[in-house]
């Protein structure tokens, strides 16, 4: 295994992550969507899963991410949200289980895109719009779960 030694290189491992990411939302969101009894929550899901397919798309098109490797974050983060899916009572028990898989997916997004923009900003600022329009919808839908975990899983000790 070579080491990434520019920051140029690390962007471009960055960005190659945030697709595989991105990859993993377009491919397992459906089930999760299904498996909730909250029409709403149902809707965010759907929703984000249409932002999946648009900020792949971007990150398409502002980079050359061919070959990307696995993303082991994501992939452990859909595992659980596939289990909880699958191990809590339907209703109310399930629907906050997934918002909470569904937020732990959105902050390491959303960390990622972070990173990302801090090093495009030197190295590639041509990619800031892009990332940055991904951002904010994560951003947006990460805001959307938390309202609905109030709603669903109960008053929020923090605000």
């Amino acid at each position: 295994m070579s080491l990434t030694a520019s920051r140029a290189a690390l962007l471009h491992v960055a960005l190659q992550d945030l697709r595989a990411g991105k990859q993993l939302l377009i491919e397992r969101l459906s089930p999760l969507a299904e498996a909730t009894a909250s029409t709403p929550l149902r809707k965010v899901i759907e929703r984000d899963q249409a932002n999946a397919r648009r900020h792949a798309a971007r990150l398409d098109d502002i980079a050359d991410l061919e070959g990307a490797p696995s993303n082991l974050w994501m992939s452990g983060i859909m595992d659980d949200a596939d289990r909880d899916a699958c191990s809590h009572q339907r209703g109310s028990i399930r629907d906050t289980a997934l918002i909470g898989a569904l937020r732990k997916a959105k902050s390491a997004e959303l960390v990622s895109i972070e990173t990302a923009m801090a090093l495009a900003g030197s190295e590639a600022p041509e990619m800031l719009p892009s990332l940055s329009a991904n951002h904010a919808e994560d951003r947006a839908t990460e805001t959307k779960l938390a309202r609905l975990l109030g709603t669903i899983g109960g008053q929020l000790p923090v605000s």
